[in-house]
């Protein structure tokens, strides 16, 4: 990405055909030659922009308007909670509730993993019970699956244990496997980052335990194409937040830059040729 303060008389030669693009910030225009139009400013959604500053200028907006978008939490009240799915299902005693359930509290995880660490019900009974309830199926994943190259953060992941599983290049479907609960706000943000379409499943603790370890080993190897990122807390300001992603821009040489909001987080993702580079930050 040549992002510049001031756009230098365009050199004309002969032979080769001119592009004309027009900032969308200062609606300077630049004549470009094909050979050299992709690393001339930089592209975020469907607008391009000249220079460093009119750049930094359009991101603050969107993240600050980003900020300001109210998200709405997922309706779960028409679904039954786990603990009496089990026990509807007669997979489950009143005791064995009550157990798991004090045993939480004390914990503070998730109830479905109590239950397994007692021994009161399987992996996979859990994750098939949670599936029906939330009308998903259950992918099995294969001891030797390979990692998905439609990628999203390791800190997302984590967050809220859902991980990108398969993607079918034809349809450009994505399939995102969850283990407690499907977060439609994260699979919009993927929508938006990736420019993909996405269909949730269900994976059980152990298969997404597997999967998350071969993601940390993956980014760990040099020279690996994975998705690097960094996660940035103390900043919540818009301004200062669009002057460190431009920074990152400037030197990734970036041509192209989208942004998206996911739950407590602001996604910006920087592509440099086949590699990416995702930043997160704190929407307060």
């Amino acid at each position: 990405m040549n992002l510049m303060n001031s756009i230098a008389t365009p050199a004309w030669v002969a032979g080769l055909k001119i592009a004309t693009s027009k900032c969308e910030h200062c609606h300077r225009s630049m004549a470009l030659r094909n050979l050299s139009a992709k690393k001339a400013g930089i592209k975020m959604g469907e607008a391009w922009y000249c220079s460093s500053t009119c750049f930094t200028a359009a991101v603050e907006k969107k993240l600050s308007d980003l900020m300001h978008t109210r998200l709405e939490r997922a309706n779960r009240g028409s679904r039954m909670p786990l603990g009496l799915s089990l026990i509807s299902r007669g997979m489950l005693t009143t005791s064995q509730f009550k157990e798991a359930v004090d045993k939480q509290k004390k914990a503070g995880v998730e109830l479905g993993e109590v239950l397994v660490e007692q021994g009161a019900v399987s992996e996979e009974q859990v994750t098939a019970v949670l599936a029906a309830e939330w009308g998903c199926p259950v992918f099995s994943v294969p001891k030797h699956m390979t990692q998905s190259e439609i990628q999203i953060p390791s800190a997302l992941i984590r967050l809220y244990s859902a991980i990108p599983l398969h993607y079918v290049a034809a349809t450009k479907l994505l399939l995102v496997g969850f283990v407690h609960g499907i977060e439609y706000r994260l699979l919009y943000a993927i929508e938006q980052i990736t420019g993909c379409k996405t269909q949730a499943c269900f994976v059980t603790r152990s298969d997404f335990q597997l999967q998350m370890e071969q993601i940390v080993r993956s980014e760990g190897k040099p020279g690996e194409t994975a998705p690097r990122g960094v996660k940035i807390d103390n900043v919540q300001n818009p301004a200062e937040m669009a002057s460190i992603l431009c920074g990152y821009g400037v030197d990734l040489e970036a041509e192209e830059a989208k942004i998206g909001r996911c739950m407590d987080f602001l996604w910006a993702r920087l592509k440099s040729g086949p590699k990416n580079f995702d930043l997160l930050f704190k929407a307060g």
